[in-house]
């Protein structure tokens, strides 16, 4: 388990909240699955075009994180499960996403903390970004400037930017 507690305000509510990222476990996978087809989702996490490719998407999601311990993370927010970060199970870029209830600040922090701690690698990484998603854009960006990362691209593609991180010299542990 890899924690994150409180760092104190950057003019948001997340500097009061504990944030923990943990490896996805069977017992997430019911979770995973009904987060995943919440149809509250469309047109914030994804688009209505690409709703019905949730249908696939999150079974799948459900039912390989727990074998992609070290890749796959569980978000806790103030001891609550509140998300996910990790491949998407089709294109293998990185995702995220945080319940309503949780955010304020927690995206960068979860970012952050995923790719300095809980994902260190020496593998490239490429986080998907709809246009449409400012806000996630602004967490990605601001997390990689808080880890000190400059040297990534922002590419804008048909449907949104591909933020790519090419390979670190860190290597993961395991």
């Amino acid at each position: 388990m890899i924690g994150s507690a409180a760092t104190g305000g950057h003019g948001n509510r997340s500097g009061d909240r504990r944030l923990v990222l943990r490896s996805a476990t069977w017992a997430d996978s019911l979770w995973l699955l009904l987060e995943g087809l919440d149809p509250r989702k469309i047109g914030e996490q994804y688009s209505v075009w690409e709703a019905p490719l949730q249908l696939l998407v999150a079974p799948l999601r459900a039912f390989s994180a727990p074998w992609r311990r070290t890749v796959a993370a569980i978000v806790e927010v103030d001891g609550r499960r509140a998300g996910y970060i990790g491949p998407n199970p089709l294109s293998a870029n990185l995702e995220y996403f945080v319940a309503r209830w949780a955010r304020g600040g927690i995206g960068r922090r979860l970012i952050a903390t995923y790719l300095g701690e809980f994902r260190r690698s020496d593998r490239s990484r490429r986080f998907f970004i709809s246009y449409r998603n400012e806000r996630s854009k602004a967490a990605l960006l601001g997390a990689l400037g808080q880890l000190g990362w400059s040297d990534y691209r922002v590419e804008a593609r048909r449907h949104g930017w591909h933020v790519i991180i090419p390979a670190t010299t860190v290597v993961d542990p395991a």
